[in-house]
């Protein structure tokens, strides 16, 4: 499917181990994120690391898994390189989310 995901402390992370996030996968990834917060875990980081490429279907995904969190979860992207950390800041999206350069970064601010 292009995904790995695992609990720890309450935080869900769904790391894409596809080196596409694209129509292809899309769907798959508001899938996951939403089977996660129906089964009682709003708190999600997303790892990209192995993301080579992302096209707007796969920002509208990251986009929408976002929005499932709601106001009470906490949504947070970790380990982008610069081709898609450049997709996000062109579309002003470094704005909207917390990144981190690393999942141990980002797991420490959300444990905090």
């Amino acid at each position: 499917m292009g995904f790995e995901t695992e609990t720890k402390d309450g935080i869900a992370v769904v790391t894409v181990t596809a080196g596409r996030l694209d129509a292809s996968i899309a769907p798959d990834l508001k899938q996951t994120v939403a089977e996660i917060i129906n089964n009682g875990t709003s708190r999600i980081m997303l790892d990209l690391e192995s993301v080579q490429f992302m096209d707007s279907s796969g920002l509208g995904a990251v986009i929408s898994s976002f929005k499932l969190t709601g106001q009470k979860g906490e949504f947070v992207i970790c380990n982008m390189n610069e081709a898609v950390k450049e997709i996000f800041t062109l579309t002003h999206m470094d704005r909207l989310f917390e990144i981190y350069p690393s999942a141990d970064e980002g797991f420490q601010k959300m444990c905090a």
